[in-house]
């Protein structure tokens, strides 16, 4: 037997490997669960198969209404009336992508790249698109960061949401899918239509960020830390050597980063001392959870005992954050907080901020998260298998 060149062998696995990211699964419409849709389309026509077998074509200019039957899938349009058992599958044989409408409730119509399977499951459709990688980060980007930023945020944003992509692709292996197309995996409302962003995809194509181990991070990000994010375990439990606290000044500025919120004096009393067990009748423990102002990210409400959580307090009081100062005013006990969301990992405001004074994606990169590194997907198996 020939011995294969190295150099060949090592284009070989950076194709293999690079076939593995090359597309995406993604749930569409989780959040809202619909029997009844229409799909188009975009811009080409669709080839249409039922049960696993083309059986037509979908004209450019025709739309396809399926419906949930107890029996299966019926879909009709102006040329064609079909019927599937299990599933259908709309693929564009030009590359053009989709087009997708919910009917009840009717939503706007989205456009998606690449094809949609749609089954039946739970009393609902099953909606799967198979999105090309790139295609799919671009899509996330204009989703998550919106319009109007500057180009080394968006390439922050790629690599960002490239590699959370990537390192959660098995989230939902038990629906069928790999990410959803909602807050619970990454925002994914359709094809991007942004030039800058299509030019932040291209320049950073297949990069992803990884830790000392090379793998792949879990590259979360929020809107606003408030000055300083904070350690992965003091949200989630689980630490992670480049999810640390860092101080950020870039975001104090910025529009979340301060907020206010009034709660009832004994409605604040009572459900600490219903959930928490804290004794409401010592003066002195009432004036420490009633006024109290923490010098940096705290876990606890004012270092009582029994410890109040505020990550919890966050949730059950529907604050912003969970870094927040506490005083009394008249009947109310006022919170005046900092930063929104979680904390952890990205702060997306404090990043924009950096980008608009001239700071490269790298740059900020490094700025919050510990000790990674840029990898080209096709390298990973490389680094790992060298140790590196």
């Amino acid at each position: 037997m020939k011995r294969i060149p190295p150099l060949v062998a090592a284009i070989f696995l950076s194709f293999t490997a690079l076939a593995q990211y090359a597309d995406m699964r993604v749930g569409l419409l989780r959040d809202s669960p619909t029997r009844h849709i229409m799909v188009m389309g975009d811009g080409g026509p669709l080839t249409v198969w039922v049960d696993g077998k083309q059986v037509a074509e979908l004209a450019v200019s025709d739309g396809l209404v399926l419906k949930y039957t107890e029996s299966g899938i019926h879909a009709n349009s102006l040329k064609l009336d079909l019927t599937a058992r299990k599933s259908m599958t709309f693929r564009s044989p030009a590359g053009r992508g989709f087009r997708l409408r919910n009917m009840s409730p009717k939503t706007r119509e989205r456009s998606y790249p690449g094809s949609l399977h749609v089954s039946t499951a739970g009393g609902n459709f099953l909606m799967v698109a198979t999105v090309p990688l790139e295609e799919y980060v671009a899509g996330v980007v204009q989703a998550e960061a919106g319009k109007g930023h500057w180009l080394e945020y968006y390439k922050l944003q790629s690599v960002s949401c490239r590699t959370y992509a990537l390192a959660n692709k098995r989230r939902h292996a038990g629906d069928g899918f790999e990410v959803c197309d909602g807050t619970h995996c990454q925002v994914f409302q359709g094809r991007n239509q942004q030039d800058s962003i299509r030019q932040a995809v291209a320049l950073t194509r297949d990069l992803v960020v990884v830790d000392s181990h090379i793998q792949l991070i879990h590259a979360t990000f929020h809107s606003n830390c408030g000055g300083e994010t904070t350690n992965a375990e003091d949200v989630w439990s689980k630490s992670e050597p480049y999810l640390v606290s860092t101080i950020d000044t870039f975001c104090l500025r910025e529009p979340h980063a301060v907020w206010q919120q009034s709660v009832p004096r004994t409605k604040w009393l009572n459900y600490l001392h219903k959930e928490y067990g804290v004794n409401t009748d010592d003066s002195n423990v009432v004036a420490s959870v009633t006024e109290h102002v923490p010098e940096c990210r705290e876990l606890f409400l004012a270092n009582i005992s029994p410890e109040v959580s505020l990550i919890r307090l966050r949730r059950d009081f529907h604050l912003r954050s969970a870094y927040f100062s506490v005083h009394p005013e008249g009947d109310m006990v006022v919170l005046t907080g900092k930063g929104f969301g979680h904390g952890v990992g990205l702060c997306q405001e404090g990043a924009m901020h950096m980008a608009r004074n001239g700071y490269t994606y790298t740059d900020i990169l490094h700025h919050y998260f510990t000790n990674v590194h840029l990898v080209k997907l096709q390298n990973l198996d490389f680094f790992r298998d060298d140790g590196l």
